[in-house]
């Protein structure tokens, strides 16, 4: 084997990131040679990155592997008919790339590959004896971002590790899902990377449980409810209080009616006679009157 010299090794350094970068990673990867972008959304990985990403993928092996995953690697280019199949071709929005061949014939660049592997196993696998299985794969995917930007963090071209369980019950399927997330647990641990398993909104995905792992950071673009103590975490789209719901009194007004309070300035001189009426079942709002019209201010808005 070849050593290259440091004294000819490709790592074209800058003094500067570019002007546009936002986010540090991005700044950062441009400046010492790992990275350079080709147009929205689309860079090349250059020597550095390479020999990054050649360690980061073993890591992800050694992990599926030690779970009992097997490798594969299917064509990034889907007939239509296989979308269409699962009801997925209509649902998807304009984040696929949708193109026709020669012939005619409507295809998609992969976003994602539920569709391929589902239909391996259904053509292949011939009974309940031959699961469970894990099937996984790195493989590129393509999203046409609406915004591409943060360097790597929102591209139109990523490679992507994407893992399959097919299992004979519900059981089973709890089963690989666990073993999935312990996976993941190790290999973000072995990446040195702090993330946090957060309950998710599983989206065009489907299905009735998701975890997303969030890491911490400014570029972020997405927020999550977090407890220290029990480390629980959910997506803020998915998070739900704990706090039980207040159900109406019997005796409560069919709709809402004006009643005058002069001199009453808080919540508090409401819960007193003559007013009476609980704090927690009360919503303060002020209105102006200004330019000879009404002004309801309500958490920093108008209307």
């Amino acid at each position: 084997m070849e050593v290259v010299r440091f004294s000819r090794f490709f790592a074209p350094t800058l003094k500067e990131g570019p002007a546009e970068a936002t986010a540090a990673s991005h700044r950062l990867l441009v400046r010492a040679g790992f990275i350079r972008q080709l147009g929205a959304g689309l860079y090349s990985m250059l020597p550095l990155a390479m020999r990054t990403l050649g360690k980061i993928e073993a890591i992800v092996r050694e992990e599926m592997e030690g779970i009992g995953g097997q490798e594969f690697r299917l064509p990034a280019l889907h007939p239509a008919e296989l979308w269409r199949e699962s009801g997925r071709w209509e649902e998807v929005d304009e984040s696929m790339f949708r193109l026709k061949d020669r012939r005619g014939s409507e295809l998609a660049l992969g976003m994602t590959h539920e569709e391929v592997f589902t239909d391996i196993a259904r053509r292949e696998l011939r009974s309940y004896r031959d699961l469970p299985q894990i099937w996984f794969q790195i493989q590129t995917k393509f999203r046409d971002e609406a915004r591409p930007k943060g360097g790597l963090l929102r591209v139109r071209e990523f490679a992507m590790k994407d893992s399959y369980s097919f299992d004979a019950t519900a059981e089973g399927l709890d089963a690989s899902f666990e073993l999935h997330r312990w996976a993941y647990e190790r290999i973000f641990r072995r990446c040195g990377i702090e993330a946090v398993g957060a309950h998710a909104f599983s989206g065009m995905m489907g299905g009735r449980e998701s975890v997303e792992f969030m890491a911490p950071t400014e570029a972020g673009e997405d927020s999550i409810a977090f407890c220290p103590a029990c480390r629980w975490a959910a997506n803020v789209e998915v998070a739900a209080s704990r706090i039980p719901a207040v159900q109406d009194e019997p005796s409560a007004l069919a709709a809402p009616e004006p009643f005058p309070t002069p001199g009453v300035a808080t919540i508090e001189a409401l819960t007193r006679p003559p007013y009476g009426v609980p704090a927690e079942r009360q919503l303060k709002t002020l209105v102006y009157v200004a330019d000879g019209r009404w002004w309801r201010w309500c958490g920093g808005t108008t209307s």
